[in-house]
């Protein structure tokens, strides 16, 4: 099976933009971690490789990432939360689209009590598919069959930095955030239900730019 390649996207000056003008909380100003929060949402890059049984070598291939999460805080050193984040290997129309999915549990480590550095871990499900492309960032496939997808199981480590906002009275903070995820999945099948590869195995490096709103108020 011959895995598409896609040219690297490399443009992530808008993020680096607005972490450079975004209005910070000074320290003293900021609340210990706590309650309930929501990541809105997360945008950013991500390059992926494949491997497979059948497969001719793989080349990375680069696409954009989306991801939503939420969750609680046991103090403020920890959080845990459900995580769902998505690839897609840009947008084609008319083409065919490879995509991940990932839906994790993960936690949180914090060092410090307000903002700073953190660590995270995460496991759950993987899912990988190659659809027709719509050209749509809002609805990038079409409804017509998968060419071919699969499920399997998950793994996730990663690395940010909580960035703690004058925003909505100091309950927004900002979170660039650069994870590593493996996927495992047995096979791929095609619509019909026929195996297309075995033992498929999917890396993905994202590195992305979230939203993180306390729903607690301090």
């Amino acid at each position: 099976m011959r895995i598409p390649q896609f040219a690297p996207i490399y443009r992530l000056f808008p993020t680096i933009a607005l972490l450079l003008f975004t209005p910070v909380a000074p320290t003293s100003a900021q609340a210990p971690r706590h309650g309930a929060w929501s990541d809105m949402l997360g945008l950013g890059f991500g390059t992926a490789s494949f491997s497979c049984d059948t497969c001719s070598s793989s080349p990375f291939l680069g696409g954009w990432t989306m991801s939503f999460a939420a969750g609680g805080t046991f103090n403020p050193h920890l959080r845990l939360g459900a995580e769902y984040r998505g690839w897609m290997n840009g947008f084609k129309r008319g083409e065919k689209l490879p995509g991940i999915d990932l839906v994790s549990l993960v936690l949180s480590y914090y060092p410090r009590p307000r903002g700073g550095p953190f660590g995270l871990i995460g496991a759950g499900l993987s899912h990988y598919a190659v659809c027709t492309g719509t050209g749509n960032p809002i609805e990038p496939c079409t409804r017509d069959p998968s060419y071919y997808a699969g499920w399997g199981w998950g793994l996730t480590l990663g690395a940010g930095w909580e960035i703690r906002t004058s925003a909505a009275d100091g309950r927004m903070a900002l979170r660039p955030i650069l994870a590593f995820h493996h996927g495992g999945i047995r096979r791929l099948r095609s619509d019909s239900g026929a195996t297309v590869a075995t033992g498929w195995n999917q890396n993905l490096i994202t590195l992305e730019l979230r939203v993180l709103f306390n729903l607690v108020p301090r």
